[in-house]
C-alpha cells in the first residue's frame, strides 16, 4: 500500500487536531492504519502522531472525555488534550517497549512471510513471555528519563502506553513495579498514567 504523501500527512494532522469525540478519534486511526498497511504505520517516518491520536482517544474513552484532539503542531507540546465539560487535561504521551523493537519491521516480515506462503505466527515460548516481562521496569525507566531530560517548559500529564505482553503470566508482578517506577516523573508531571492491557492505570501525582 502507498506510504502517505505530505498533503495527506497535513490533511490527517489537521484532522486530528480539531476536538473529536475519543470513538470517532479511534476509528479515524484505525481507517488510516488499515490504508496504509500496519508495516508503514509503524515504520513510515512523520506518521508517530497518528500513534499519539490512537493514545488520545484511548486515553479519552477509559477518562470517559467529551472530546479529545492533538494540540496544534505549531504549539509542539503536549501531545494531546482531553476536555470533560470545562475541565481540560493536557497529556504528554510517549510508548514503552521492549528496547530495540521496531514494529514496522515485524509486520513488514509478516508480510513478506505471507506473501511466500509462510506462517505470519512465530513461535513464542513461555520462557519469552517471562523474559518480556522481566523488561518492563527498565521500559518503562527508559521512557520516563527522556521525558524527563526534555525539560519541559509547563506542567501536563503523563500517558506511557506500555507495549509489552505476557499472556497474564506475571499480571499481578507487572502492576507491582508501576508505583516505583513513575516516582522520578512524579516531580516533572501533574499526573502519569499507564495504559496497558486495555486498563488505564493511576493516576500518579505528588
Amino acid at each position: 500500500m502507498p506510504r502517505l504523501t505530505k498533503p495527506e500527512l497535513k490533511q490527517h494532522r489537521a484532522w486530528l487536531s480539531e476536538w473529536r469525540a475519543p470513538d470517532d478519534m479511534a476509528a479515524y486511526v484505525s481507517a488510516a492504519n488499515h490504508a496504509m498497511g500496519s508495516a508503514d504505520f509503524f515504520g513510515q517516518g512523520g506518521v508517530e502522531f497518528l500513534r499519539d491520536a490512537w493514545m488520545a482517544a484511548e486515553f479519552g474513552r477509559h477518562r470517559k472525555s467529551s472530546f479529545v484532539r492533538l494540540v496544534p503542531e505549531r504549539e509542539r507540546w503536549p501531545d494531546f488534550e482531553a476536555r470533560t465539560g470545562d475541565a481540560i487535561e493536557r497529556v504528554e504521551c510517549a510508548e514503552a517497549d521492549i528496547p530495540g523493537r521496531r514494529r514496522g519491521d515485524d509486520y513488514r516480515m509478516a508480510g513478506e512471510r505471507r506473501v511466500h506462503g509462510q506462517p505470519t505466527v512465530e513461535h513464542d515460548p513461555v520462557d519469552d513471555w517471562i523474559a518480556r516481562a522481566d523488561q518492563v521496569p527498565a521500559a518503562l525507566a527508559a521512557v520516563i528519563e527522556t521525558k524527563i531530560g526534555k525539560h519541559y517548559a509547563g506542567r501536563a500529564s503523563l500517558l506511557i502506553y506500555l507495549n509489552i505482553g505476557e499472556f497474564g503470566i506475571r499480571q499481578a508482578e507487572i502492576e507491582a513495579t508501576m508505583p516505583p517506577a513513575v516516582t522520578p516523573a512524579l516531580p516533572h508531571f501533574q499526573r502519569v498514567w499507564i495504559l496497558w492491557k486495555e486498563r488505564l492505570h493511576g493516576p500518579w501525582n505528588t
